[in-house]
């Protein structure tokens, strides 16, 4: 691999590592079987293609995923922005409230019904 590349990764190795061809590693990032057996055998690999590497698979992101309402978190997530494991640490957080928010509202529905039982009975 060509030392101009300023990559923090190879692609081949990491294609190795996660157990696929070329067609399948390649594919999801539009690139085609043999553009990615050139890039592996030491042809430079443009900028865009890395970006392309770093957002499938070091960053999780799958392509056909991102759409235009929501490239703008994508791009923040790439940058740094974002930092993807403080989002997901939020969303369990978030979903936990929820679900402590539905379970009080069952309860106070259970109350309110007992209440109302309470007040409509003959004295």
């Amino acid at each position: 691999m060509s030392s101009e590349n300023n990559v923090s990764f190879d692609p081949r190795a990491l294609r190795v590592q996660l157990d696929l061809n070329q067609q399948e590693f390649w594919s999801a990032i539009g690139v085609t079987q043999s553009g990615g057996s050139r890039y592996e055998n030491d042809r430079r690999i443009p900028k865009p293609v890395m970006e392309l590497l770093r957002l499938r698979y070091q960053l999780g992101i799958k392509l056909d995923g991102i759409t235009t309402d929501n490239a703008p978190v994508v791009k923040a997530i790439a940058s740094g922005e974002l930092d993807t494991e403080s989002m997901r640490s939020n969303v369990e957080r978030i979903q936990t409230l929820l679900r402590a928010s539905e379970n009080l509202a069952r309860e106070a529905a259970k109350l309110s019904a007992a209440a109302e039982a309470l007040l409509n009975q003959p004295n």
